[in-house]
């Protein structure tokens, strides 16, 4: 056997390839995601959540068709939600103009919490990520959108205008 035998593999297959998933909290972050032949992306989270249910009863949301799936990685948010997936949006990380962090007292004794998002997307200028484990995904969201900010500036008219400085 020669050197070039030895030679690990340039890409991973989608099996051997570890992404964050929301419901395990242990699993690595920021492994590129291998879908499709667009070049690697780093997932900074992956889960389902249930808008518009409280805390105490989001056990029961399956059922409301009220299910959201995010794919969040370091360019982009990829949303999935309506009954049975039938709506699809991608808000791009340098449009975020702030982000928030929020927990109660009951969430906080759940290990659960409140990242809001506000962005300059006309249909969702708003957007809740309610789930267990929230303070690490803010935490790594933060630092996608900090690297985002970097590399593209966006700047936000005072009429509304939006010009990218790259």
């Amino acid at each position: 056997m020669g050197d070039e035998d030895k030679r690990e593999p340039l890409l991973q297959r989608p099996e051997q390839a570890d992404i964050h998933k929301g419901d395990n909290p242990s699993a690595p972050s920021g492994q590129p995601s291998t879908s499709g032949s667009i070049p690697a992306e780093h997932v900074v989270w992956e889960g389902t959540t249930w808008q518009g249910c409280p805390d105490f009863c989001f056990y029961c949301s399956p059922v409301c068709c009220s299910n959201w799936h995010w794919h969040i990685t370091e360019q982009r948010i990829d949303l999935t939600h309506g009954c049975c997936g039938s709506n699809m949006e991608t808000l791009d990380l340098r449009r975020i103009i702030d982000l928030h962090f929020h927990r109660s007292v009951w969430q906080m004794c759940c290990g659960r919490g409140t990242i809001v998002i506000h962005s300059d997307n006309d249909e969702f200028p708003k957007l809740n990520l309610t789930t267990f484990g929230t303070r690490e995904v803010f935490e790594r969201l933060k630092q996608a959108w900090t690297k985002a900010r970097i590399a593209t500036a966006v700047h936000h008219g005072d009429n509304g205008d939006h010009h990218l400085h790259v």
